[in-house]
């Protein structure tokens, strides 16, 4: 059985066990740069103004959409990924996250079914949206094209009898053509058009790339926010868009009123928990790893350091440990803890005040040394090396733990979900295959050759990565903790036999 096959086998056999009862919808479109963060984060901003406490996920591993979504919402968002993590680890992430919420709201991820592979559903926003029974409204971006569209939402609609695309927004509409061609698609598609945005250049989703992390940024941030819901409170349905999330999507009624006709998705029992059920369990109760009371893992988060999957946190506090954030920018030590993490971000923007804050490089170098347990990635491990070039081609001293030299290439090195097999399994007892995900324009002169990587879809091409060194466990591949929680636990808490 391959990937695929197994893949969709287990969700398929999950199905009915994410029983989460609190409303959804999930916004996706039919290719990335329709305006699903546009108009997702104008939604959200107009739905707090109305008091209603809304919790927010990115389908799949992207970072920045999350940080778009706590500038709106002022909490934590997180992700939903199918290919980190299986049917059961994402029933427990909305039990839990879903008790105090009055909604939740999706942003899907590139195209709604393009997924792993590019040939692929799995890992789609389609994917998510059967698996957790969550209505979709579709963001069309209706530039250059009238009759057409209905012809290409009809066909979106029907390319799988599960859709469950249950309304459409368009963007980049005039009001005078809005009124016509809505009713155009309400007529052919048999779904409601529930709104539209103007083309109107100042709803362009600003610069990404500094992580919303300095303050005139996060202005920057705040004004866009603003400009985009004051458009969605004029022109977008926002109670038709709470009356489709509304409605009993773990019953054996389709999405707007649509009947879904694969039967394996009609009123179907597993005898899985419910929602309640759920709520407590956590990844302690599960996996037996519990660490002793009053262990402190320290986090690094600043400017230079912000990329982290809230899941991967939180399945730590439910193993017991405490998380301590401090910032390599400006702490002039590490906090008192007994593990570390340095996650990715934008080192190589603040490389000079990496380096200038020796003595914290002192205070990371002498702990690393001593076996403190230590995961780093991405830009995390590029700190941890001997140098890192900056933009321009300065080189800085960094904490020096590591062998490679952080320098930038011309082009994107490595994109996409990763599969990784640690090499050496006796140092962390575990035998597993982690998942995760890259993106770096960065490389290092040493990737390490700890783990063997491979594409999905593609394991007959392998190559290596990560570096184990003492207690220490980096490389490029941001990892999803969820999908092997025992290994995380054992490279969090080893013991010196190991």
């Amino acid at each position: 059985m391959d990937l695929v096959q197994g893949h969709l086998c287990n969700e398929e056999k999950h199905m009915n066990q994410i029983q989460v009862d609190t409303p959804r919808v999930m916004f996706a479109a039919m290719r990335s740069g329709s305006g699903k963060t546009t108009v997702t984060c104008g939604v959200l901003a107009v739905l707090k103004r109305r008091n209603i406490i809304v919790q927010a996920y990115k389908c799949g591993p992207d970072y920045i959409d999350p940080m778009f979504h706590r500038t709106v919402l002022g909490i934590d968002t997180g992700n939903l990924d199918t290919f980190f993590a299986d049917a059961d680890a994402i029933g427990r992430i909305l039990a839990r996250d879903t008790k105090e919420a009055d909604l939740v709201v999706m942003e899907g991820v590139m195209g709604y079914y393009d997924g792993v592979g590019g040939t692929t559903t799995m890992a789609s926003s389609y994917e998510l949206s059967r698996l957790t029974r969550t209505p979709v409204v579709l963001i069309v971006d209706a530039k250059g094209a009238s009759v057409t569209l209905a012809a290409t939402i009809r066909g979106i609609m029907e390319y799988k009898m599960d859709s469950r695309i249950a309304g459409v927004i368009l963007n980049r509409v005039s009001p005078m053509f809005y009124s016509r061609i809505k009713r155009v698609i309400e007529a052919e598609c048999g779904i409601p058009v529930l709104g539209y945005l103007p083309e109107d250049a100042s709803f362009a989703v600003p610069s990404r790339h500094l992580g919303l992390l300095q303050p005139e940024e996060l202005q920057a941030q705040k004004d866009w926010v603003e400009t985009v819901a004051e458009a969605v409170e004029k022109t977008v349905d926002i109670n038709g868009i709470l009356t489709l999330a509304a409605q009993r999507t773990d019953s054996e009624t389709g999405c707007a009123e649509r009947r879904i006709e694969d039967e394996t998705m009609q009123g179907e029992t597993t005898g899985g928990k419910s929602g309640s059920e759920m709520t407590g369990k956590t990844h302690r109760n599960e996996d037996g790893c519990r660490f002793p009371q009053g262990y402190r893992i320290g986090v690094a988060r600043d400017a230079a350091f912000s990329f982290y999957y809230r899941e991967n946190l939180r399945m730590l506090e439910d193993m017991g440990a405490t998380i301590v954030n401090f910032s390599p920018l400006a702490d002039a030590e590490l906090p008192a803890v007994d593990a570390l993490i340095f996650g990715g971000g934008y080192p190589e923007l603040y490389a000079k005040q990496l380096c200038e804050n020796s003595s914290m490089r002192e205070s990371i170098l002498q702990a690393l040394e001593s076996g403190m347990p230590c995961h780093a990635e991405c830009g995390g491990f590029l700190y941890l090396g001997k140098s890192l070039a900056d933009a321009e081609g300065n080189v800085y001293e960094m904490v020096g733990f590591l062998d490679g030299a952080g320098f930038r290439t011309e082009r994107l090195q490595r994109f996409g979900y990763v599969e990784l097999a640690p090499q050496d399994a006796d140092a962390f007892a575990v035998n597993t295959v982690l998942r995760g995900h890259e993106f770096h324009y960065w490389d290092s002169t040493d990737c390490g050759d700890a783990c063997l990587a491979w594409k999905p879809l593609s394991k007959q091409k392998t190559y290596p990565c990560m570096v184990k060194k003492k207690a220490t466990f980096a490389g490029f591949p941001h990892l999803y903790y969820a999908g092997a929680p025992e290994f995380f636990f054992h490279l969090f808490f080893q013991h010196p036999d190991l």
